[in-house]
């Protein structure tokens, strides 16, 4: 009967270390620059779910710290490094691009946390964390996002009317019309002196 309890104590202490996990437990040059890469591109997925929601859980206010100090670069390795899969999660990948000026990819990370917001998971959802006081940070996914994804759509917009001003070609210049100078004179004469009033 002992030997029972000892297995079932270490089941759950194996369980309990399980749920702190998260998708990358060491951070390395390498593995920063990537995500740096990723989150530029808009290729970042957040993939954990069970194992990494007590990380997630310990880590959401000082996400949200983050996220209100604009340490997008910070806010977005983290959020990366812990790899929980919600639509606060994608939002907070969406501050950090928008902020970071990853126009682009910003708008798939906020339409990303909308999706998961309004989808049938509720698992992926800030909103049904009940196991915290706050789970959403006071963020209204559904109502702010849409503004969020207008800000960066207008963002690139100005971006790309800028640089279509700049790159736009000027039209070569036509035949040179200018009048030529007159050709030397072939039989050297030159124009005599004005008379003198003598």
């Amino acid at each position: 009967m002992r030997i029972i309890r000892i297995l079932i104590l270490l089941m759950a202490f194996a369980a309990l270390l399980s749920a702190c996990a998260q998708k990358f437990d060491t951070m390395t040059p390498e593995i920063h620059a990537k995500m740096r890469d990723d989150l530029k591109a808009g290729n970042l997925t957040l993939d954990c779910t069970v194992n990494c929601l007590l990380t997630w859980n310990n880590q959401v206010g000082a996400l949200h710290a983050l996220d209100i100090a604009e340490q997008w670069d910070d806010l977005a390795t983290r959020v990366m490094q812990i790899g929980y899969r919600q639509d606060l999660a994608y939002y907070y990948l969406g501050q950090a691009a928008q902020g970071l000026a990853y126009h682009e990819a910003a708008i798939k990370y906020y339409r990303y946390a909308q999706a998961l917001a309004t989808g049938q998971s509720t698992m992926d959802q800030c909103a049904h964390a009940i196991e915290l006081q706050n789970p959403c940070e006071g963020v209204d996914i559904a109502s702010v996002v849409p503004v969020l994804i207008k800000v960066s759509q207008n963002a690139l917009a100005k971006s790309t009317t800028k640089s279509t001003k700049l790159t736009k070609k000027v039209a070569p210049a036509g035949p040179n019309w200018a009048v030529p100078a007159p050709a030397p004179s072939q039989n050297n004469w030159t124009v005599p002196p004005p008379p003198s009033n003598n």
